[in-house]
């Protein structure tokens, strides 16, 4: 496994945790028997890795490029490799369990994987691998399954329907329902006439069915005069109507041409007051609603001086929270939630300080738009999240003298995703039960820290100072500790899991003794002459 390789890639995956977009590109990195569960590698960069017994189950390889890789003995269990370049792929022994290759280029000997029960597989991912009939049966034999069987031509259709390789969850449809225009052509002469659209209906209507469902325009035209003149608007019904039931307009009115034009029209806008008055009563208000002038905007729903006073309520909750975890040493979980919520709900109350907006559209839009932009401002800051602001209040703790609270920071700082120590004096700290695995401890100084029963799997301590250091039954499992500091003087126990080619003797750990053969071969190299002496 490579060392540096291996430290790159968790890099860039604590990078992602914190929300960066880190790209990954390890071409041909050794990687084998990486613990990488549930990683996020999506877009990983991966071709012509070697990845022999890496533990990849839940992780996220959608897009990845493993071409040429090797997987052998790898554990996909449940991986999501959607879109994933596999050609050329090593997948002897491989567990692809559950994993999910829609849309994935697979390789030819894809079925030389040792589990593919409950994989699923795609009509895109067979085009895209160039898989013939008789690899795509392979598949289903194997265990994997289809989504879109019904995209496959009818026999080979039929022959993976016999080998169960439809999931639970697909629906079997054999023939799809026929277009809504090829049922109308061949449906009855009733049913074609409800099914067609509302226009040919009233055409192919009888007169008085058609006559009914016309628009008003054409109903009118169409109807009796009497009818006519009832279901025309009230401009024109006036205009039609007898002489003895037009309005009588007074005979100053008459002699007015604006006058007459209001008075065919039944509206008021533009006319005199001498002619409206009179047409007020007669016409029950109505010209007055239909031409007069919009009345003045509502009042807002909320006072101007209370929108100010959530403004100021918002601006105190950020001002105190920030003063929280500025001040105090250690911030509890309870705090660090009060300001992840608190933040988002002070952002939403700031905006009531700007100025009010909407009011031509009425009192209850504007309220609308202004809890929209409260909307948006909590949610905005809630993914920013501002607890993050601990950190740096957590890294003056590491400064400070008190060995307790140093390591009280240590815990919270690791339990909040944070994997990097590098060069920091974290001697002598209480670090017992921690969880520090793949933690980085380049050039950090650990020398009488207690780190039993810690988890520091998969850790680097590239000249770390482990000076009677505590790692009595640690898990140091995958660890990094070749260049560490003091190795040979920690303290360690049978319950210690120390990395590969260490051993834990007489309560110390030490680096595996060389073998004799591999001592005779060096010994014989170094008496050998040099090239080219006598």
């Amino acid at each position: 496994m490579d060392a540096a390789a291996l430290h790159t890639l968790f890099d860039a995956l604590s990078s992602r945790r914190g929300g960066e977009i880190t790209a990954i590109e390890l071409p041909g990195a050794d990687l084998a028997a990486a613990h990488l569960r549930c990683a996020d590698l999506q877009g990983a960069n991966l071709a012509g890795a070697r990845l022999d017994g890496a533990k990849l189950a839940g992780a996220n390889l959608g897009g990845a490029r493993l071409d040429a890789a090797s997987l052998v003995n790898a554990d996909l269990t449940g991986a999501d490799l959607r879109w994933a370049d596999l050609s050329g792929a090593l997948l002897n022994g491989a567990q692809l369990t559950s994993a999910d290759l829609r849309g994935a280029k697979l390789p030819r000997s894809f079925s030389s994987a040792s589990s593919l029960a409950g994989a699923r597989v795609d009509s895109s991912a067979c085009a895209r691998s160039g898989l013939d009939e008789e690899a795509i049966l392979a598949l289903a034999s194997a265990g994997a399954s289809f989504d879109d069987i019904a995209a496959f031509p009818s026999p080979l259709r039929d022959a993976l329907e016999s080998a169960g390789a439809v999931p639970e969850s697909a629906e079997r449809t054999c023939h799809p329902a026929a277009p809504d225009s090829r049922r109308m052509e061949a449906a009855p002469d009733p049913q074609r006439l409800e099914a067609a659209p509302d226009s040919r209906r009233v055409e192919a209507a009888p007169d008085p069915q058609r006559l009914e469902a016309a628009p008003d325009s054409r109903r009118v035209e169409a109807a009796p005069d009497s009818r006519r003149v009832e279901a025309a608007p009230d401009s024109r019904r006036m205009g039609a109507a007898p002489d003895s039931q037009r309005i009588s307009l007074p005979p100053e009115s008459r002699q007015t041409p604006m006058a007459i034009d209001v008075s065919r029209q039944g509206v008021a806008a533009g006319a005199s007051r001498r002619v409206a008055e009179p047409l007020e009563p007669a016409l029950g208000g109505r010209a007055a609603v239909a031409g007069g002038p919009r009345g003045a905007p509502d009042a807002p729903l909320l006072p101007r001086s209370i929108e100010l006073r959530l403004a100021l309520a918002g601006a105190a909750l950020l001002v105190v929270l920030a003063a929280a975890v500025a001040l105090v040493k250690i911030p509890p979980y309870g705090l660090l939630w009060a300001a992840h919520a608190g933040g988002a709900l002070g952002a939403a109350l700031v905006t009531f300080a700007l100025p009010p907006f909407g009011h031509e559209l009425g009192a209850a839009r504007s309220l609308g738009a202004r809890l929209v932009l409260a909307a948006f401002a909590a949610t905005l800051v809630h993914g920013l999240d501002p607890s993050r602001l601990a950190v740096f209040r957590l890294r003056a703790t590491l400064a400070s003298g008190d060995a307790a609270y140093r390591s009280a920071s240590v815990r919270l700082l690791a339990r909040s995703g944070h994997r990097n120590f590098d060069g920091l004096d974290l001697s002598g700290l209480d670090l017992s039960h921690a969880d520090l695995s793949q933690t980085s401890f380049r050039n950090a100084r650990l020398a009488g820290a207690n780190l039993s029963d810690a988890a520091l799997m998969e850790s680097t301590f590239g000249s770390a100072d482990l000076t009677a250091a505590n790692l009595r039954g640690a898990d140091l499992s995958g660890a990094d500790a070749e260049q560490a500091i003091g190795w040979e003087l920690a303290a360690c126990d049978e319950a210690t899991e120390l990395p590969d080619g260490a051993a834990c003797v007489l309560g110390h750990p030490i680096r595996a003794p060389e073998s004799a053969d591999d001592a005779t071969a060096r010994s014989a190299h170094e008496s050998a002459p040099p090239p080219g002496a006598l």
